[in-house]
């Protein structure tokens, strides 16, 4: 419970400071008042002051920082990575801050545990509800900027894991009647979606998607069904959970296993309920980027469009239904590769030629037959984004592979590492129209030719959003004008930046 402590004689002056500090109106600059929270928490959290008050200072704080947390994310939701220093250094402070005060729920929940104090044992849930919510804001915060958690992190998760599961016959905490499992849940569930493959976008509507969803992966200490949709976590070793498809869990005590299969279902039938929103939207005339996604009436998050939610949520589905998982080795290399970046340089490459390209230097640190990891060497100009197209190739004059950024993470300010899906060798510059589409214009597309193993006809890769029907007009102006109805046979590939199908020329045109 929340304590509306007034400062008094006798609160110690950390205490009475915080306490004014609390009460006040937050500033409007959101890292000024993190570091007013930063301070005080470094004062009151002295084991000289009483515990009483340390709690009752401690859950105020708990909401202040949550606060920040809102006016952070608004900050981070388009912002391009690696994030500048001005932008990347508060964010870590977020970070520790979040975890530091998650901390102090901790100490008191030990504390009160240890000494098996009868009244005070109802509220353990509540502590522990409070410091896994920080925990699971503190790894979304790290996914926003592309890294990892702190060292201990796991291990800290676990630990408030094995608590949660030991009280929860305690009841729910205050967030709205969430428990601690809970918490873990959506934060195991985030980690599942491997969030260095979404946008900062995308991760923010996750989040607020699993804190109202009505499925919640299930945790146990045994396995069970279906093992195609089961993690494992090791409460003894600081790393996130590990699909048991990917890597089988090892014969050792106190592991937890977590079960998506129950998240997929659901995602499944947002799915489902959005599809056919969109198409009912289409016959009377909806207006879809605006009506169609009222969180009262859809039960989804704000913040994508419906294409965009759509797109996620089929990910999503993917994802916790089967998690994939990497059908060849990778090999260690190191060498240098050109590269350009993005849907738009990548036609204007593509039509004009190299002369004003933008064009700039990587390095491949390994790769394998269907893909490549590959490092910045000479700073990143432009936007980076998961799900978006990137070319590639060794040399001037040699190839481009036009690969899908699957992942992206950026351990500091000054270097991007990406992880790359090839989905075509080589390709051309076209324009594209969609019949129905709301806009009557046509869109830049890139032309791919079939490609051995994945594909066995020509596919279009375009902007998301721009897919509307089977039938399209394909024209290709570069040498001589070509002008074509194409007729598409199925979706491949949709992210929140591209959208990839494969097409034939439709042998009856209308």
């Amino acid at each position: 419970m929340i304590c509306d402590m007034q400062a008094s004689e006798r609160h110690s002056p950390s205490i009475s400071s915080a306490l004014d500090w609390l009460a006040a109106e937050p500033a409007d600059d959101p890292v000024e008042d993190l570091a007013a929270l930063r301070s005080h928490y470094g004062k009151v959290r002295d084991p000289a002051v009483p515990q009483e008050d340390f709690q009752a200072c401690l859950m105020q704080m708990d909401g202040r920082a949550l606060d920040i947390c809102e006016r952070f994310r608004a900050r981070l939701l388009d912002a391009p990575l690696p994030l500048s220093a001005e932008l990347r250094l508060p964010v870590e402070g977020l970070i520790d801050a979040l975890l530091d005060i998650a901390s102090g729920f901790e100490r008191i929940l030990d504390d009160v545990r240890s000494r098996w104090i009868k009244t005070q044992r109802s509220g353990l849930q509540e502590l522990a509800v409070r410091a896994s919510r920080l925990s699971g804001e503190a790894h979304l915060f790290a996914c926003l900027i592309g890294a990892a958690p702190p060292a201990g992190f796991w291990l800290r998760v676990y630990a408030l894991l094995g608590a949660a599961e030991r009280f929860a016959a305690g009841g729910s905490g205050e967030a709205g009647g969430r428990s601690a499992l809970d918490e873990c849940s959506s934060l195991f569930a985030l980690a599942a979606l491997q969030p260095e493959s979404l946008t900062g976008r995308e991760l923010v509507w996750v989040r607020d998607y699993l804190d109202t969803a009505a499925a919640e992966g299930r945790i146990s200490r045994a396995r069970f069904a279906p093992e195609c949709a089961l993690y494992w976590m090791d409460a003894n070793e600081d790393g996130p959970p590990v699909a048991v498809s990917r890597r089988q869990a090892p014969d050792a005590t106190g592991l937890f296993f977590f079960n998506t299969a129950d998240l997929a279902e659901q995602a499944a039938q947002r799915m489902e309920w959005l599809e056919l929103r969109i198409a009912q939207a289409e016959v009377v005339g909806l207006e879809r980027d605006v009506e169609l996604l009222e969180p009262d009436t859809s039960g989804l998050p704000a913040g994508l469009t419906p294409v965009e939610a759509l797109s996620l949520l089929r990910r999503m589905h993917e994802r916790w239904s089967a998690p994939p998982h990497r059908e060849a080795p990778r090999r260690q290399h190191e060498y240098t590769v050109q590269v350009c970046a993005g849907l738009r340089a990548i036609w204007e490459l593509f039509r004009r030629g190299e002369r004003g390209a933008r064009i700039a230097e990587w390095m491949v640190y390994n790769e394998s037959p269907g893909g490549y990891a590959i490092m910045s060497v000479s700073g990143v100009s432009g936007v980076l984004s998961a799900g978006m197209v990137l070319a590639l190739r060794p040399d001037a004059g040699k190839p481009w592979s036009l690969c899908i950024v699957r992942w992206i993470r950026s351990d500091n300010t000054e270097q991007v590492e990406l992880g790359l899906q090839v989905i075509a060798q080589g390709g051309s510059a076209a324009s594209v129209g969609f019949r129905g589409a709301d806009v009557k214009t046509m869109a830049p597309a890139l032309v791919l030719p079939p490609l051995a193993g994945v594909r066995h006809n020509p596919a279009i890769l375009v902007k998301t959003g721009s897919y509307s029907s089977r039938r399209f007009v394909l024209v290709d102006d570069a040498e001589k004008l070509y002008v074509a109805q194409g007729r598409v046979l199925s979706l491949d590939m949709q992210t929140a930046n591209i959208e990839l199908f494969q097409y034939e020329i439709d042998p009856y045109p209308i």
